[in-house]
């Protein structure tokens, strides 16, 4: 016995015609998804205020580590707290942007700093960190591998350095003796388009 399903032109459709269509929408569905679908990872997005030393004298009014995850974005115009963190399986963002606000002057400074070209390929286990001096974005790699003799004085502005092996991704990609890496990162450049 054939099944034949029949359109009001007239022409036939056989069952097997049917399901090859059926298959091919599913499948460009499923592409589609792949395709919009952020690049997840088990790492994390902390600032410290008090232990890099820049409040009370700065207030955060807004950040946001990309726009893909709703618990590392946050704004209030009235300030926000000085410290944040988060960590665990979220998206990889493309983008870091923090506002903040001078109290002894009210002066207003936002920067939106671009990650793509300046995060390792494997972020698995590091986090991202910002410090901020006056009117200055920093902005740190914190990989997970520990110093092997906690440091008294911090080589780069946050305090993870004395601890844990960081890089300054922002405003230059340095690392923890602050010489220029460039080209020569620890990392290669990981441009991603997911």
């Amino acid at each position: 016995m054939r099944l034949t399903v029949t359109r009001s032109a007239g022409k036939a459709f056989s069952a097997r015609s049917l399901l090859r269509v059926i298959a091919a929408l599913l499948l460009a569905v499923a592409l589609a998804a792949c395709a919009t679908r952020p690049h997840v990872v088990a790492h994390g997005f902390t600032f410290d205020g008090w232990d890099d030393h820049w409040y009370p004298q700065i207030t955060v009014l807004e950040y946001a580590y990309g726009d893909k995850y709703h618990m590392t974005r946050k704004k209030n115009e009235n300030g926000l707290p000085p410290g944040t963190s988060v960590f665990g399986d979220m998206p990889v963002a493309k983008f870091l942007y923090v506002r903040w606000r001078l109290k002894a002057t009210g002066q207003t400074f936002e920067e939106r700093v671009d990650l793509r070209d300046r995060l390792p390929a494997d972020l698995s286990g590091h986090d991202i960190t910002f410090v901020i001096d006056g009117s200055q974005l920093y902005v740190f790699v914190v990989t997970p591998e520990q110093i092997k003799v906690r440091l008294t004085k911090r080589p780069l502005k946050t305090w993870w350095s004395t601890h844990r092996v960081s890089y300054e991704i922002f405003p230059a990609v340095r690392s923890p003796d602050r010489t220029h890496l460039g080209e020569a990162a620890p990392w290669a450049p990981a441009s991603r388009e997911h």
